[in-house]
Order: C-alpha cells, then structure tokens, then sequence
C-alpha cells in the first residue's frame, strides 16, 4: 500500500507540474498583404515565427492608484520643502548683506568720532548739532557695541 501511495504523489506532483509549466505557444506571421497575424496555430504552407509570452499579475487598480497619489503628495512635499529652503537661503542672503551694511557703517562711525574732537551729528529734523565731549563718547560707545553685533566674522 505504502509505495501505492507514493508512486500515486510522484506521479500527481509531476502531472502538476507540467500542466504549470505548458503555455500555448503562440506565433507570428505576416500574409501576403503585409499584414501581422498573431495565433495559437500556424499557418498552413507559411513561416511563422514563435513568440514568447511572460505571464503577468494582473493590475490592481486600487492599489496603483492608491501609489500614484501617495507619490504625488511626497512630490508636492518635496516642491515645497524645496521652495521653503530657497526663500529661507534668499532671507538670509539679505540678512548677511544689511549685517555687513551696518558693520561698515559702525566701523565708519566709530573712525570719525575717533578722529575728530569735535564732531557735528545730523539730527532726524534736518538740523545739525555739536556734539559735546560727553555726547561723543556715548557715540563712540554705540559705535563699538554696533561693531561687536554686526562685524561678526
């Protein structure tokens, strides 16, 4: 009974896996009017070529749609990351320039009020006022403390 039993599996397995493995083959031909015919069989008194077929899951629609988008919103993350880092370089591009700005203007204040004993300040109104010896050295003060902030390097 026992070698019953596994003549009987063996020959099962095998009669499975051929009945798998065998496709249809399928072939290629061209009539007399140039026309491309495709078949299981082929023709009778003509030349046909034999043409491999690759078995393909079939498409889950659901599931490629369900990809697409989530690629699309990635895509849409990534545009505006990308748009965020480029302003953000551009602020501060323009911050680097109005730091080096008012650090040359503090290295130029701080150079005439050392220079000069006697210094005349424009004031917001338009007018223009002599400094006392007092008023210059607070001047002078701003200046180092405006050199320290902006003239950073």
């Amino acid at each position: 009974m026992r070698p019953f039993l596994l003549v009987s599996i063996t020959c099962l397995v095998f009669c499975l896996q051929t009945q798998l493995s065998h496709a249809d083959t399928f072939y290629k031909w061209v009539d007399d009017q140039g026309v491309t015919h495709y078949g299981t069989r082929p023709p009778e008194g003509a030349s046909a070529e034999s043409v491999k077929t690759h078995a393909q899951k079939p498409a889950n629609q659901d599931q490629a749609t369900k990809e697409l988008e989530e690629t699309k919103v990635e895509q849409t993350l990534e545009t505006k990351e990308k748009e965020e880092e480029a302003r953000f370089q551009k602020d501060l591009a323009a911050a680097k320039q109005e730091r080096k700005k008012l650090c040359k203007e503090a290295r130029e204040n701080r150079l005439q009020l050392n220079l000069k004993s006697r210094v005349k300040m424009k004031m917001e109104d338009g007018s223009v006022k002599m400094l006392s010896e007092e008023e210059r050295q607070e001047q002078l003060q701003r200046a180092k403390e405006a050199i320290d902030e902006y003239c950073i390097d």
